[in-house]
């Protein structure tokens, strides 16, 4: 019925984007260091990042890349997901290994927030291929919530 209108989303400007990217991946860091597991952010060095988050736990390294969405939803387009980022984590996943590149992407509204795990080989293809769509963060594993973010312990040994 029209009394049951469908919930109006905010529009974010640039720099709310912004704001919500810095503190998605500030909690991210929270939860590596939490986790125990040695991690450095990537700095832009005005030619964009190839990804965000480097993490180095004993035998083994992971690409991550952080995306912050409203939606559960990451576009494929350039813009959201950038040729350095593609660039990146393609190249990481080559050097180190299948497994070992993900995007990391948040789901968070102003009442709640979930993070999904996504293997960069089993999106890549499509999102370097130039086709309109969207990764679907719902058909990938979550990461659990716990006190001060979410559980790391993916990163503790090697994944295949």
């Amino acid at each position: 019925m029209k009394e049951q209108k469908a919930k109006k989303i905010r529009k974010m400007n640039q720099k709310d984007k912004q704001v919500r990217g810095t503190k998605g991946e500030a909690d991210i860091t929270a939860s590596l260091r939490k986790a125990k597991l040695w991690n450095h952010k990537l700095v832009n060095a005005g030619y964009g990042t190839v990804f965000d988050k480097l993490i180095i736990p004993p035998g083994g390294g992971y690409a991550i890349e952080v995306k912050v969405r409203q939606e559960p939803t990451i576009g494929y387009n350039a813009k959201s997901i950038t040729p350095n980022e593609r660039k990146g984590l393609t190249h990481f996943e080559k050097l180190v290994g299948k497994g070992h590149a993900f995007i990391l992407g948040i789901w968070k509204t102003e009442k709640f927030e979930r993070a999904f795990l996504i293997p960069w080989y089993a999106v890549r293809d499509e999102v370097c291929s130039g086709v309109r769509g969207s990764i679907k963060m719902l058909d990938f594993p979550e990461l659990k919530k716990v006190a001060g973010g979410w559980d790391m312990s993916c990163f503790e040994k090697g994944r295949e």
